[in-house]
């Protein structure tokens, strides 16, 4: 199976039970990722792989979310934390202290739990791996991953992944392409985000599109489409500890 490592099931325009069709179809397996309270309760039960975190977009939407995230991961034994991060981009940005003290809360609960992280940096890379690096987290993953080689080596360093996702399949192809073309084939994830990020001519992304993804990251790296499919399965099962071979 494919394994799709950050889906947002919740904002897809299609019944869950739908996509989850879907993706079985084509040999994709997901993590379904909620990124605020209300959508952690709404995922529980309808997907068989769960990731919960409180996204920097969402800091304001309960102040008693560390709590319920904690319940969760106790309740939910393979689940992942994510999707967390960093966001500094100008009028999205909640304050730069106030992101950095829940980032690195929930780093420590993923540590205490033994967790993946699923990651979003922007505009934060440099901040993001203090933070890593003063918490000691070592099991993560930088979702759709458009950094430097320099950035990629630091996460790298760290005991991390990156993740490739819809963008990987446009023209011109994105800088991140020629990271992913450097890394160690070990450390490569993929994703589709969706619905965001969707794959070049697409209007809406969806876990059913990852073999897609696959495919054209594989002819750019030189690899066969099998191949790919092998290596990026087991990364994932070796970082979320998961057994992806429940399909959804």
């Amino acid at each position: 199976m494919w394994v799709d490592i950050n889906t947002h099931l919740e904002l897809m325009s299609s019944p869950p039970d739908q996509i989850l069709e879907d993706a079985r179809s084509v040999g994709v397996s997901f993590i379904a990722t909620g990124t605020h309270p209300d959508q952690w309760r709404w995922l529980e039960g309808r997907a068989p792989h769960l990731a919960f975190g409180l996204h920097p977009h969402h800091l304001d939407q309960d102040c008693h979310w560390a709590s319920v995230l904690e319940d969760l991961l106790s309740r939910h034994e393979q689940s992942a934390v994510g999707e967390i991060g960093l966001d500094f981009r100008p009028g999205l940005m909640r304050g730069k202290e106030t992101q950095v003290r829940a980032f690195e809360s929930q780093l420590e609960l993923a540590r205490s739990f033994d967790r993946a992280v699923i990651i979003h940096a922007v505009k934060s890379h440099n901040e993001v791996i203090t933070s890593l690096k003063r918490v000691q987290c070592e099991r993560f993953v930088i979702h759709a991953f458009t950094g430097s080689k320099e950035i990629a080596e630091a996460y790298l360093s760290l005991g991390g992944y990156l993740s490739a996702g819809g963008l990987i399949t446009r023209k011109p192809h994105p800088r991140a392409l020629s990271v992913f073309q450097s890394i160690p084939t070990s450390r490569l994830l993929l994703e589709t985000d969706a619905p965001d990020l969707p794959i070049a001519g697409e209007r809406q992304g969806s876990p059913a599109h990852l073999p897609m993804i696959g495919r054209a990251l594989a002819r750019d790296l030189g690899l066969s489409e099998s191949v790919l499919h092998r290596l990026s399965t087991q990364n994932a099962q070796c970082l979320f500890g998961c057994d992806f071979a429940r399909l959804g």
